[in-house]
C-alpha cells in the first residue's frame, strides 16, 4: 500500500458504520436537527478532594468541559470568522521565533468599531426625513444592524463540554448494538454562558446535578438555525427512566470511551481553537480597518473628511423594514458623500443587498429563578494551542 493510501484511507471493518458516516458525517461537534429529538447523557470525572469545612475527603463529579473566550466578525462576503481571544497568549517557535506576543489586535479595535457605529448612528439621524412612528421604526432598525455588523466585538464566553448522543431510529427509541446496549457517539457540544444557565436551572429543579444527567432536547420543524435552538425544549430524565440506569453495562462502556477521549484536534470541529499568529491577527483587523485608518488620517489635515466605506440610503416615503439598503457596504459604486443636516440630501446610491448580519446567540426560553451556575474557570489558551498536556475541564 502507498504511502498516501495508508496516510489517507480509513480501514471499513462495518458497513453500517460506513453507511452511517457517508449519510450524518463523523464530526465531533454536536449540531441541533430540524424536527427530531436529541438524548443526551453528560458523562463526568470523579476525583477525591479534601472538604474544606470536614476535613474528610469527598468524591467529586466533574464534567468534561473547555471554556473559550471568542472574538467573531464577518469578512467583506458576509463569511463568519471566529477565534478565540489572544489577549495572554505568549508562544515561541522552536527558533524563538515570537508566535503571539501576548496581545490581541481585535481586543485594540473594539473602541474604534464602536466610534464607527456612532458615527454612522449620527449620520443616519441626520439624513433621515422621516418623522413620528416612522422615524422612530427605521432608526431602531438601522441601530440594531449597525451594531452587529461591527468590524470587531468584545469576546463571548463559551463552554465546550463532552456528552454522549444516543442514536435513535425513526420512532425516537434508542438504537441497539450487537452488544445488546443502546450506540451512542461522543460529542463536543458548543454552549453560550447564558445557554449553560439555562440548562442549569432546569437540571437543578429536577432535583439533580449536570454532572451524570440525562437529558432531552427537541427540536422544533423549523429552518431558521436561531429559531432552531431558541424554541427548543429541554427535560431532564429522572435518574430510574435513564438509559444507563436501565442498562448497567452501558456505564462502563461510556467510561472507558471518555477515558481514551482528548481535546487535541479540536479545532477541526470549531476553527476558533485553531488560534492566529500575532502578526496573521494584526494583518486580518488592519486590512478590516483600512478605510477607517484612511478617514482618520486625512481629518487631522481636512476637517470636512468623510467616511465612505458605508454608503446609506436615504429613506424612502414610506420605507421597506426589510432591511433593504440598510447599512449597506456599496462595493464597485461611486460612493456618495453624505450631507450634514442643514446641507441639500445627496443622491443616494444604488440599492443593494444589506451585508450579512452575524449571528448571535440565541437564547433559551424563561427559566425558574434559581442559584446562578458555578463560573466555569478560564482555560489557558496556550495548552490548548500548543496541544500540549491535558485539557483544563470545568466543574459544575
Amino acid at each position: 500500500m502507498s504511502s498516501f493510501l495508508k496516510s489517507a484511507s480509513k480501514q471499513v471493518t462495518d458497513v453500517r458504520n460506513f453507511l452511517r458516516d457517508s449519510v450524518g458525517g463523523n464530526s465531533i461537534k454536536y449540531a441541533a436537527e430540524k424536527g427530531a429529538k436529541h438524548i443526551i447523557y453528560i458523562p463526568f470525572k470523579s476525583e477525591t478532594v479534601i472538604d474544606q469545612t470536614t476535613g474528610a475527603e469527598v468524591v467529586k463529579r466533574s464534567i468534561n468541559a473547555i471554556q473559550g473566550n471568542v472574538h467573531e466578525w464577518s469578512t467583506q462576503d458576509g463569511k463568519f470568522k471566529a477565534t478565540v481571544c489572544l489577549d495572554g497568549v505568549v508562544r515561541k517557535a522552536d527558533d524563538g521565533t515570537v508566535i503571539n506576543d501576548g496581545t490581541c489586535p481585535f481586543c485594540e479595535r473594539i473602541s474604534d468599531a464602536w466610534d464607527i457605529y456612532r458615527y454612522r448612528k449620527e449620520l443616519e439621524e441626520a439624513n433621515c426625513k422621516l418623522t413620528g412612528e416612522q422615524r422612530k421604526n427605521h432608526l431602531e432598525k438601522t441601530t440594531r444592524v449597525f451594531a452587529d455588523e461591527r468590524k470587531a466585538k468584545e469576546v463571548r464566553n463559551y463552554m465546550y463540554i463532552l456528552v454522549v448522543k444516543f442514536r435513535l431510529n425513526e420512532a425516537g427509541n434508542p438504537v441497539m448494538g450487537s452488544d445488546g446496549l443502546p450506540e451512542y457517539e461522543l460529542k463536543v457540544m458548543k454552549l453560550s454562558a447564558s445557554r449553560v444557565e439555562k440548562i442549569q436551572q432546569q437540571v437543578a429543579n429536577s432535583g439533580s446535578e449536570l454532572p451524570d444527567s440525562e437529558l432531552i432536547f427537541e427540536y422544533p420543524n423549523v429552518d431558521d438555525r436561531r429559531l432552531l435552538v431558541s424554541q427548543s425544549t429541554t427535560a431532564p430524565v429522572f435518574p430510574n427512566n435513564r438509559l444507563v440506569a436501565k442498562f448497567p453495562a452501558l456505564m462502563n462502556k461510556i467510561n472507558e470511551d471518555v477515558a481514551k477521549f482528548e481535546w487535541d484536534g479540536i479545532d477541526k470541529a470549531f476553527p476558533e481553537w485553531a488560534g492566529m499568529t500575532s502578526e496573521a491577527a494584526r494583518t486580518t483587523v488592519d486590512s478590516m480597518f483600512e478605510q477607517w485608518d484612511a478617514y482618520k488620517k486625512e481629518l487631522t489635515v481636512n476637517p470636512q473628511a468623510k467616511y465612505l466605506e458605508y454608503v446609506v440610503e436615504a429613506p424612502k416615503a414610506n420605507p421597506s423594514l426589510g432591511g433593504e439598503g440598510i447599512g449597506a457596504n456599496v462595493a464597485g459604486a461611486i460612493p456618495v458623500v453624505p450631507t450634514i443636516p442643514t446641507a441639500a440630501p445627496a443622491t443616494p446610491a444604488a440599492e443593494v443587498p444589506p451585508t450579512p448580519v452575524i449571528p448571535t446567540a440565541p437564547t433559551m426560553p424563561t427559566a425558574p429563578v434559581m442559584p446562578e451556575a458555578p463560573t466555569a474557570p478560564a482555560v489557558d489558551p496556550n495548552s490548548i494551542f500548543a496541544n500540549a498536556g491535558a485539557a483544563p475541564t470545568v466543574s459544575i
